[in-house]
């Protein structure tokens, strides 16, 4: 996201020469705020998890989480890379399930490695912005994975005016924002649903608009990696969260997984339609 990259961006040098986290770092700065306007999911959305990482090196808190992604398989979890890219190559990275992050440490489920596209921020057309993250098959027994999308599947609506008017689901961890004055936030952990209003396609970006007059909701920092799901098709991701207005009150602009970049990315770890 807009501040969240900056903040990732001034502690790279810092985890890539040593072994841990930077000591300045901490998850509640990186995830800032998250699900706009939203409700709790409960049992709902089970294959959404929130992502986690020892910062401090005193343990895994209920702190720790930091960002937000989805299963896709019984083995792979999809994320998107700038929530990845920063870590040391060895950090032991977590994945939780449970609605609420803070509640669902103890069950948290140690990853077995997470990887990024390469070309992360080395294409300026593309964000490239995607990441897995793995994690043992017996771990996830009983989460049902999300679907993906066939090559161009966005396209393929807008061609025939199918995405006009339609709505989104937005799903992930993080705090509240306010819609109106200065923003505040406030923190509680649990997973979210919010809906959105389609605006636009681009080749690699998803546009949807997070206006609260109209009812919107959206999405904001710590949803980055979180699913987008459209509200008449909530078993298939069709995009991933990755950047929107620095407010998080307009709009929420998402890296697309039916294209050719994300999809060549993916085929590396998941069966593709």
């Amino acid at each position: 996201m807009r501040r969240f990259l900056p903040l990732v961006a001034l502690c790279i040098a810092a985890v890539a020469c040593g072994g841990s986290a930077p000591a300045n770092l901490s998850a509640r700065a990186l995830r800032g705020n998250g699900i706009v306007n939203g409700d709790p999911t409960g049992s709902a959305y089970g294959n959404v998890g929130a992502v986690m990482f020892d910062f401090a090196g005193d343990g895994l808190d209920a702190d720790d989480w930091f960002c937000t992604g989805s299963l896709i398989s019984p083995t792979v979890f999809l994320t998107a890379a700038h929530c990845l890219e920063f870590l040391p190559a060895d950090a032991q990275v977590y994945v939780t399930f449970s609605p609420s992050a803070a509640q669902g440490v103890a069950t948290a489920i140690a990853a077995t490695a997470f990887h990024f596209d390469p070309l992360y921020g080395h294409d300026s057309a593309d964000p490239h912005d995607i990441g897995v993250v793995l994690l043992p098959a017996k771990k996830t027994r009983g989460i049902t994975p999300f679907k993906l999308p066939a090559a161009g599947y966005l396209d393929q609506a807008a061609a025939q005016n199918g995405l006009k008017d339609q709505k989104f689901l937005n799903v992930g961890y993080g705090g509240d924002a306010t819609r109106t004055g200065q923003p505040t936030i406030s923190y509680d952990g649990v997973r979210k649903v919010s809906v959105s209003t389609y605006m636009a396609l681009e080749k690699n970006w998803l546009w949807l608009s997070m206006n609260s007059s109209t009812g919107d909701g959206g999405d904001c920092y710590g949803d980055s990696g979180g699913p987008k799901l459209l509200a008449s098709k909530p078993d298939t991701v069709l995009a991933l969260v990755v950047t929107g207005d620095a407010n998080c009150r307009a709009t929420t602009k998402d890296y697309r997984v039916d294209s050719p970049s994300a999809r060549a990315f993916l085929a590396g770890y998941v069966a593709l339609p």
